[in-house]
């Protein structure tokens, strides 16, 4: 049978009729493309964007320090509005009308703090990266430079809400259990944790994981959802958020289909027995 159908697709390949079908096939998820065998495209003018969105260029005594303010801010013309898209997918599951602040881990410029302040919650955030920090405090946000778990453990307690947003991905895994048990503690009880990354379930996953050099290793969302529970956490959802699926049949599995996933959970009210 094997052979009838391979003599009969090797047929094909010889008449008028294969360029249509093979496109046919393609546009049903069924094929790749036919595409030319090369393809020459001019790199994006990744540094000029940082520059005018960084407002100078790199201090050239300052290179190493500044790579990561630079580099965060490669990305396309509607980057900002696609991170807003996300950020107002999470704030319906933040906590409001707390009189204790929102927490951001890893802020960098503060573009989620301003966003969270604009919404009305009290936020503020910390870095270990200080360049990043002053251009979070340039834009009058409540933002310090200090180590997350030191920090955390210095404010048990004190936090409504702890965010990571594409963070966990650049810590040690054997500093998790530490970093997410001092995050519980900082919680107050029925606070929220929110932990974003990038979804290894994508086809771009490799793309967008290694595009970054300070990656340190990748976390499927089951892990980080047990890691969650294993901590004490409740009430854990997986929240995916940026789609891009190159067939019908990725679409309808929203594991494969988001490039992007989070990790919500709640510190419980009480403590479990």
């Amino acid at each position: 049978m094997t052979v009838t159908v391979n003599r009969i697709k090797a047929a094909i390949r010889k008449t008028p009729l294969f360029a249509p079908l093979k496109w046919l096939a393609a546009l049903l998820g069924r094929s790749s493309y036919p595409l030319p065998f090369s393809c020459v495209l001019p790199a994006e003018p990744y540094l000029e964007r940082a520059i005018a969105r960084v407002g100078r260029a790199p201090d050239p005594d300052r290179r190493n320090e500044e790579f990561y303010s630079y580099f965060s801010e490669i990305w396309s013309d509607g980057y900002e509005q696609a991170l807003v898209r996300q950020y107002t997918a999470y704030l319906p599951f933040l906590p409001k009308c707390s009189d204790l602040p929102f927490l951001d881990i890893g802020c960098g410029a503060g573009e989620f703090i301003q966003f969270l302040s604009a919404h009305g919650i009290h936020a503020q955030g910390i870095d270990i990266n200080a360049d990043e920090v002053a251009r979070a405090k340039e834009r009058g946000l409540n933002v310090y430079c200090a180590d997350a778990t030191c920090y955390l453990r210095e404010n048990r307690g004190c936090f409504c809400g702890v965010s990571l947003l594409e963070v966990i991905e650049h810590i040690p895994t054997s500093s998790l259990p530490s970093l997410l048990s001092e995050i519980f503690q900082a919680l107050s009880p029925g606070g929220a944790v929110l932990i974003e990354t990038i979804n290894v379930k994508h086809p771009l996953f490799s793309h967008n994981f290694y595009t970054d050099p300070t990656h340190a290793r990748p976390i499927p969302s089951d892990l980080l959802a047990f890691l969650l529970q294993w901590h004490g956490f409740s009430a854990v959802q997986v929240i995916y958020t940026s789609p891009i699926a190159f067939t019908y049949e990725q679409s309808l599995d929203p594991t494969r289909a988001y490039s992007n996933y989070a990790v919500l959970a709640h510190k419980p009210m009480k403590p479990s027995c």
